[in-house]
């Protein structure tokens, strides 16, 4: 009886349909905008937190545009 189980059990998750991906948004920047980022990421001290954060944001950016195009993320 607990084989007929499991089996129903196995059964109904192969049935169930994919989760849905919603991939977060790119909003674009300007040359303008990333011109003036930049400037401010030289004037930065090394290892300034500004630094590390504009790491992340391009890492999480380049995260969403592998989403929308259906890539994985790395």
């Amino acid at each position: 009886m607990i084989c007929v189980g499991l089996l129903v059990m196995i059964c109904r998750l192969e049935a169930a349909p994919p989760p849905a991906v919603v991939c977060p948004p790119v909003r674009p920047w300007s040359r303008m905008f990333q011109q003036h980022v930049a400037a401010e990421l030289r004037a930065a001290p090394p290892g300034s937190a500004l630094a590390a954060v504009a790491v992340q944001a391009i890492g999480d950016r380049d995260v969403a545009r592998a989403c929308a195009r259906g890539l994985p993320a790395r």
